[in-house]
């Protein structure tokens, strides 16, 4: 079974010093992953708790230089923020120096306002991110051409290629997330959208699917016992969060 600690990158508080007592308090206790979250700008539906987030690639990346086994995960990338091409790279490229710990959390996003900032258009997000994630595979396993409807390259070259690549864990909890999950990722990551009975449903129409939702401590045994094969926590403090893993350990 997967545990994940989520990581204090974000919100009024949010400072090197406490990020780094999270990580070190998470590998004490036994965790498997830590986890960072993004948002780029908010307008005021996002201000609590987003005006303040420490970006999430580049805080993993100091993370992964002084720590060796515990895993990397965003929970979650939105992906159609990004230019594919420039994420694929930055994501081998921590896959490579961290030793193959990343677990890449995609999602789509809610925040209308965070689109128009970055002059992306919201309606067609999960169309281009579907492209992005296949895109972000090609890369990966070094093929030499991808043709799609908004990205395509031929003869083209980018390395490195990650051995493994990394996972993709995709959140959401609409049909289409749960769609995504199942074509083009590897876990299914809900989060806030998704109750237990959500997640119990989920499981029961396609029981192959990887479910390792975002949650509380409150609602761990109930996720566990809908199906869930891991949990990824946010917790109230280090306390809290070192005491975790004894339930299930």
């Amino acid at each position: 079974m997967h545990l994940g600690a989520i990581l204090p990158n974000y919100g009024a508080g949010s400072a090197p010093d406490g990020i780094r007592g999270s990580v070190e308090a998470a590998e004490q206790a036994g965790f498997d992953s830590v986890w960072v979250t993004e948002h780029i700008v908010v307008g005021p539906d996002g201000v609590d708790p987003y005006a303040r987030v420490y970006d999430p690639l580049v805080t993993l990346g100091w993370i992964a230089a002084w720590t060796e086994r515990i895993g990397l995960g965003t929970s979650i990338i939105l992906v159609p923020l990004h230019n594919p091409f420039h994420l694929a790279k930055e994501v081998a490229t921590l896959q490579e120096l961290s030793g193959g710990r990343v677990q890449l959390g995609v999602g789509m996003g809610w925040h209308r306002d965070e689109y128009e900032f970055m002059g992306i258009p919201f309606e067609g997000r999960g169309r281009r991110g579907d492209e992005s994630i296949r895109l972000m595979r090609a890369l990966w396993n070094g093929d030499p051409e991808f043709h799609g409807e908004i990205w395509s390259y031929a003869n083209a070259t980018s390395g490195p290629h990650p051995s493994p690549a990394p996972e993709i864990w995709v959140g959401g909890s609409s049909e289409r997330a749960i769609r995504r999950a199942r074509e083009l990722g590897d876990v299914w990551h809900p989060s806030r959208g998704s109750d237990v009975d959500h997640v119990r449903a989920v499981k029961e129409r396609f029981p192959g699917l990887r479910i390792v939702p975002r949650t509380r401590p409150a609602l761990a045994d109930a996720m566990l016992d809908a199906g869930a094969e891991g949990l990824v926590v946010a917790f109230e403090d280090e306390v809290e969060m070192r005491a975790f893993p004894e339930r299930y350990r």
